[in-house]
């Protein structure tokens, strides 16, 4: 019979199991907030909450929202929208069982214009958009930064200008360009090397599908 951790928290300290829902757990003395689980693209995946900081609990799992958008009367279609969390209930064993959808959060998007006069739109975007976009990409920076400092310091090192421009402003095209572009066989070298567990991908594949 599975039995899930949730269960013995509201067995033994009377709780509404309903109550929980879109909660801040944090203010449970009794449940311990775990550092967020992110990804290689620096996207938040999870985070976990912990009976008596021994036995996870609830987990948190993070989703992206893309779908269609509609501005003057056209549709946009593969538009980030937001994203939505879905609570999971976690048993004793660690899996996930019961899901609970909580309230999904979405953007006040505007549109984005090449900037030609013409109001040819590329694009939506919204404060809340680009801030969290830009804590993702100084995440997988700091994700690859501890993964393999090797590769970090090749690819900040060659590519500084490039790679800066990146960070700040997402706009990825140069640095693309001279990471396929490169000439060095040393670096390319090591581009052409293979993923350990992610085989046949490159080490330059994988850089770029990790660039938003």
């Amino acid at each position: 019979m599975i039995q899930l951790v949730i269960d013995y928290i509201v067995e033994q300290r009377g709780i509404n199991l309903n109550t929980l829902t879109d909660k801040d757990f944090s203010n449970f003395s009794w449940l311990n907030e775990r550092e967020p689980v992110t990804n290689m693209k620096g996207e938040k995946v999870s985070k976990s909450y912990y009976f008596e900081n021994k036995k996870e609990a609830i987990r948190i799992v993070c989703h992206k929202i893309y779908g269609d958008y509609e501005y003057n009367d056209v549709i946009y279609p593969n538009t980030y929208l937001g994203w939505k969390k879905d609570m999971h209930w976690v048993d004793w064993a660690g899996e996930l069982q019961v899901t609970k959808p909580m309230q999904p959060y979405y953007f006040n998007l505007e549109p984005v214009f090449v900037g030609d006069g013409t109001e040819t739109v590329i694009g939506f975007s919204s404060p809340k958009m680009r801030k969290s976009m830009k804590e993702e990409r100084y995440s997988a920076d700091d994700y690859l930064q501890s993964k393999n400092p090797n590769l970090y310091a090749l690819l900040y090192g060659r590519y500084t200008a490039h790679y800066e421009f990146y960070l700040k402003t997402g706009k990825k095209f140069n640095l693309v360009t001279a990471i396929n572009g490169e000439t060095d066989p040393d670096i390319n070298a090591v581009f052409d090397n293979f993923v350990f567990g992610y085989e046949p991908m490159t080490v330059r594949e994988l850089i770029l599908m990790n660039l938003q």
